[in-house]
């Protein structure tokens, strides 16, 4: 294996299983960069980004021994489930916090933004916006919009109903919407 080039998923693992500590720096080489962008789109700031990081890295370090990896581009999946269970997991036990986001009133009535309304908005603007909406509309909008969960996946994970999912989607939709506005007006 060239020293430049990034081992397969399948090479990663069979220096994990001879030196854990050899493995661990070639999975962090690898998808540090992809699991802390999950771990940014879920978190309000970039110091709770990092928190998320660094616990699922070390989670990731302690079961990554124990997985079997089959074709290349597991092992980013188990990292990314490993990653999502983690912070969903710190969601469902700060319920306090998401059922007082949930009962939130006075929404304003705002319109869904158009995709070529994020034309000029960088991605880390975009990671600012979404970091500004509340814990549990940022949980459901990233895993509807953006992992692809359904309502009933997220109401699931996050212990709530369906039409709750829903609801929170929307009201994420109607503030993102907003931010994408109010940015766009400052910046014109």
């Amino acid at each position: 294996m060239e020293s430049n080039a990034h081992p397969t998923d399948l090479e990663i693992q069979e220096v994990f299983h001879k030196d854990r500590k050899e493995g661990f720096r070639l999975l962090y080489r690898k998808y540090s960069e992809r699991i802390l962008s999950v771990c940014r789109r879920y978190s309000a700031d970039m110091e709770e980004a990092m928190d998320f990081f660094q616990e699922a890295m070390i989670k990731i370090n302690d079961k990554c021994r124990s997985v079997k990896i089959k074709e290349e581009g597991s092992l980013y999946g188990w990292m990314f489930r490993v990653t999502v269970n983690l912070i969903m997991d710190k969601f469902r036990r700060d319920k306090k916090r998401l059922a007082a986001d949930i009962r939130e009133v006075g929404e304003k009535d705002y319109m869904d933004p158009s995709y070529d309304d994020f034309d000029g908005i960088s991605e880390e603007g975009l990671y600012e916006m979404i970091g500004r909406l509340s814990a549990s509309k940022r949980a459901v909008f990233n895993m509807y919009a953006i992992e692809g969960y359904s309502y009933k996946e997220i109401a699931d994970s996050l212990g709530i109903s369906e039409d709750g999912a829903s609801s929170m989607m929307s009201k994420a939709r109607k503030e993102l919407g907003q931010m994408v506005k109010d940015y766009l007006k400052q910046n014109q």
